[in-house]
């Protein structure tokens, strides 16, 4: 490790032990599909300014391709899956860092805590034939994504140590490469990567529901020590 990078980590190392609250924390409810979240919360970061940070980890169940699309003649996807009897799956792994403004407002029970942050997504969803009515046994796609998020928290006491944690606000994320995975019936699986300025990234793209603009609403509770 060089010098810069070892003083980068000593600075990060030296605010967190400023911090005079942390909390850990677990919710559930809406990120365009349900799931849930495990995250830390680091408070009071910086003596005299109501500030925070939060680290977190997300599952959502997600719709992996869009049942609308046209696969050409008109037949639309959900159609040709529902006819084939196939299975489809789709799901969002989201890492976070949100840095919190905690807002004082006098007489309000509820800790509101406005935020902005990064985000990672995994996205990955397909399809599979259980009923062997085609000659491919699944199609996967992926895709990894930088987004930006904000939202405010809201905390309200139900012991010294324990809050109910409400969390609403909206991610927006950019598009990314998507890889395709063909596993046929008899022979080797293909994959192949298409990127944004590709001549074919913008029918892909319509097709697999990789998010963009995500809505958050879940509801949790922390841990304050």
């Amino acid at each position: 490790m060089d010098k810069k990078r070892a003083l980068a980590v000593l600075v990060v190392f030296s605010a967190l032990g400023m911090a005079q609250k942390f909390s850990v924390e677990g919710g559930a409810g809406f990120y365009g599909g349900l799931g849930g979240q495990l995250a830390v919360v680091v408070e009071d970061l910086v003596q005299g300014l109501p500030l925070g940070v939060r680290l977190g980890v997300g599952f959502a169940q997600s719709d992996a391709l869009d049942d609308a699309y046209d696969l050409g003649g008109g037949t639309k996807w959900g159609d040709f899956k529902n006819t084939n009897q196939l299975s489809e799956w789709g799901q969002n792994i989201t890492l976070s860092a949100d840095v919190l403004y905690k807002v004082s407002v006098q007489g309000l029970p509820v800790e509101v805590a406005p935020y902005v942050g990064l985000r990672y997504n995994f996205f990955s969803g397909g399809y599979t034939d259980p009923q062997n009515n085609l000659p491919i046994k699944a199609e996967t796609a992926s895709s990894n994504q930088f987004g930006l998020g904000l939202g405010a928290r809201l905390a309200y006491p139900l012991a010294p140590n324990l809050r109910v944690v409400g969390d609403l606000g909206v991610d927006y994320f950019f598009k990314a490469c998507i890889e395709g995975r063909t596993e046929p019936d008899t022979g080797s699986p293909t994959s192949q990567t298409v990127c944004p300025g590709d001549t074919a990234y913008p029918n892909l793209d319509n097709f697999v529901t990789q998010p963009e603009w995500v809505l958050k609403l879940r509801l949790g509770l922390a841990y304050r020590f």
